[in-house]
């Protein structure tokens, strides 16, 4: 009895840590996904789950109403500096927290100007269908500046 516990013991697959490259470069997929220059609608998909939320802008929204955010600024060009990144993984599941520092160009009623937010970010990570995915995302905004663009 006890070979037999030790050998389907021994049999079991070991199953790796996260790593936390992987982490890191599912955050940085999620911003590439949100990028102006994305032309796949379906790229969040891949780095968010089922039930993702995030808590931006003061609110608590779904992947639905995030992105109904997004697409609804005016944004012209987008670019995130992501930086002192500090992760911790097990098995199943990793925890990321971030600098980041947004630049953008936006247009408004003819008005173009540049943007500079810097936020403090934080994602709650777990395997999904064997993928590496946000489950929770949040965001404080920690700085802005603005400039009229000739």
């Amino acid at each position: 009895m006890v070979f037999l516990i030790l050998f389907s013991s021994g049999c079991t697959p070991r199953q790796e840590p996260i790593s936390e490259t992987d982490a890191i470069e599912t955050v940085e997929g999620f911003f590439e996904a949100l990028d102006v220059e994305n032309t796949d609608p379906d790229l969040m998909d891949q780095y968010v789950t089922s039930d993702f939320i995030i808590y931006e802008a003061g609110k608590k929204m779904n992947k639905d109403e995030f992105l109904d955010l997004v697409e609804g600024s005016p944004l012209l060009k987008t670019d995130w500096q992501l930086s002192d990144f500090r992760v911790s993984t097990d098995h199943n599941s990793a925890h990321v927290s971030l600098l980041n520092d947004g630049s953008f160009m936006v247009e408004q009623d003819s008005i173009r100007m540049n943007l500079k937010l810097q936020w403090l970010e934080s994602a709650h990570l777990v395997k999904e269908d064997g993928h590496l995915k946000i489950r929770f995302y949040f965001s404080d905004n920690i700085g802005s500046t603005s400039e009229v663009i000739d």
